[in-house]
């Protein structure tokens, strides 16, 4: 293929970034602040405010296989927009929650919609880079969502100051809303693989169930970090914790400057072990800090280990499928993030009132050797297999 056409920073490939990344921004805005809200102004207990995430995932999970059936078969570029103009509708009721349960009900419609946006975005993304560029232009697309993850509750945060929650709902708005301008840019040929008729596969992809699985385990920590990170400073004296996020975005982007080209030229396997190491070390450092120095550092293994671990699975799992089950594919892998997710906040949420939240960090660094453990046991011969069986890594 001729250089011309192996470019990955396309115009749509751009405009795509950008998209993603503003709508995930937006989204992470309300990762740290509705617990704040749900307890300061709805009267909701520390154990409840992590129903939030785990409402919002599992409407997510509940959605994805009816959405990965759509994009394959209905027209992604269309669904993908049109997902974007119902997330933004829904932003904008925020405001009006009044009680916790009009928040969890809010949680559940936008969950829905976050579910099919996200899923949609994995395809895409297979469809405008091209098979030599594929694990760069995932890695560079995970990178979007792992900024968002690290500059977004830091904006967020800033934004809200002291109890500015209007402001917070009204500036996350006015961000998904130019997410949705962006995406109506883009503009690809759409390829047509005809009509699949609906039944199981349609839903689920078999071929990447042991790679999600292993986004699964991964996905249980990061619920618990995600939901109790910024409370968990609090509880310790930590000031300036929003800097967290500053240092966890640090450690995502130096692994584009390495793992992707790893990925491409040796595997995922030669990456992903010190990847699950660092990220294992990034919650024990969390734990045992009791200042900002090693709050710093946790933020920063945090982001490097999450930086390698999750772009390299879903470059995975693109791999596996031919672009025609690709839709099918993401959804199977996100659906498997949105349990881990969901399930980690809700379940560590009721462990903190058994123990301390130092003790839930410890727990999940030691938590983290499961997929590590499974990945080198099963996972990699597996997907070699599977590979080499398919050849549709291309």
């Amino acid at each position: 293929m001729g250089k011309k056409h192996n470019i990955l920073w396309t115009r749509n490939y751009i405009l795509f970034f950008i998209s993603n990344l503003l709508i995930n921004t937006g989204t992470q805005f309300l990762i740290p602040t509705l617990p704040l809200y749900a307890m300061s102004v709805l009267a909701a207990d520390q154990s409840q405010v992590g129903y939030h995430l785990g409402v919002y995932s599992f409407a997510a999970l509940l959605i994805r296989p009816f959405s990965g059936y759509a994009y394959d078969n209905l027209g992604r570029k269309k669904m993908f927009q049109i997902s974007i103009f119902f997330f933004v509708l829904l932003t904008f009721l925020y405001p009006f929650t009044l009680n916790f349960f009009m928040l969890m009900l809010l949680r559940l419609l936008h969950g829905i919609f976050f579910g099919m946006t996200s899923t949609g975005g994995g395809a895409i993304v297979g469809d405008i880079v091209t098979a030599e560029r594929r694990a760069e232009g995932v890695g560079y697309y995970s990178l979007s969502n792992s900024l968002a993850m690290s500059i977004g509750p830091a904006l967020g945060l800033a934004i809200l100051g002291v109890n500015r929650y209007n402001y917070l709902f009204v500036s996350t708005g006015i961000l998904v809303a130019l997410a949705l301008l962006f995406a109506g840019l883009i503009s690809y040929p759409q390829h047509s693989w005809g009509k699949k008729k609906l039944d199981l596969t349609s839903f689920f992809e078999k071929r990447v169930i042991s790679v999600s699985f292993i986004m699964l385990l991964v996905g249980v920590v990061l619920g618990g970090l995600m939901t109790y990170v910024i409370v968990y400073s609090q509880e310790r004296g930590i000031k300036n914790s929003s800097l967290f996020y500053l240092l966890n975005t640090v450690g995502v982007v130096l692994t584009r400057f390495f793992a992707d080209k790893v990925v491409e030229e040796r595997g995922p396997s030669l990456i992903l072990l010190p990847g699950f190491i660092i990220f294992a070390a990034g919650f024990i450092t969390l734990a045992f800090s009791n200042g900002v120095f090693l709050f710093l550092m946790a933020a920063f293994l945090l982001g490097l280990g999450n930086g390698i671990i999750l772009p390299t699975l879903q470059t995975m799992v693109i791999n596996l499928v031919e672009p025609s089950s690709r839709g099918v594919a993401n959804s199977t892998f996100f659906a498997a993030l949105d349990i881990g997710i969901g399930g980690g906040s809700i379940v560590l949420g009721r462990l903190t009132g058994l123990i301390t939240l130092q003790m839930m960090f410890l727990i999940s660094g030691l938590f983290v050797t499961l997929p590590l453990s499974f990945y080198y046991l099963y996972v990699a011969k597996d997907y070699e297999r599977k590979l080499a069986a398919n050849k549709v890594g291309k």
